[in-house]
């Protein structure tokens, strides 16, 4: 699904590379709902200074709690080791979409529990680090807070293939 958001982009830029794209899974723990998930993303490379990336992310159930977020980010390389190493900060945007199931039951002929969702905007800020494994593989950790209503810290890393 990344793969082909970032292709569809770039059909309309002058100048897509795709060897300027990366693509990956990894996991990730999220602050708010104290558990591990999984998480899908896509970055690509605009300059030595700038990526943009694109990720969806599921946070296992805990506690009949369930999150799912698309990220939305652009990344500043603020400074680059050499070719197989940089640091970057993280800017963007965060859509937190939550549901929480919870057991129905009757008491006196008034029914408790059930269902309900919802969804949170929020800002992403935080760092990352690209790491050159092999000339096909890199190792993308990285710490964010997703500022919102019910902000949230994450930390996780991503392997991604390099196109």
């Amino acid at each position: 699904v990344l793969l082909i958001a970032f292709v569809s982009l770039g059909s309309y830029a002058q100048t897509f590379d795709v060897s300027r794209l990366r693509a990956g899974a990894g996991f990730v723990y999220a602050s708010d709902i104290n558990n591990i998930g999984i998480t899908f993303n896509g970055v690509y490379n605009f300059n030595d200074a700038w990526e943009g990336a694109l990720s969806i992310t599921h946070i296992f159930p805990k506690d009949e709690l369930k999150y799912t977020i698309l990220d939305f980010d652009a990344h500043y390389i603020f400074y680059k080791a050499n070719e197989e190493l940089n640091f970057y900060g993280i800017g963007g945007l965060a859509l937190t979409f939550w549901k929480l199931d919870l057991p129905t039951y009757t008491i006196g002929g008034v029914r408790f529990g059930g269902s309900t969702n919802g969804s949170d905007i929020g800002l992403n800020v935080g760092a990352g680090m690209n790491y050159k494994l092999t000339d096909f593989l890199n190792l993308a950790p990285e710490v964010r807070l997703t500022i919102s209503d019910g902000s949230y810290a994450r930390i996780g890393a991503t392997v991604q293939y390099m196109f």
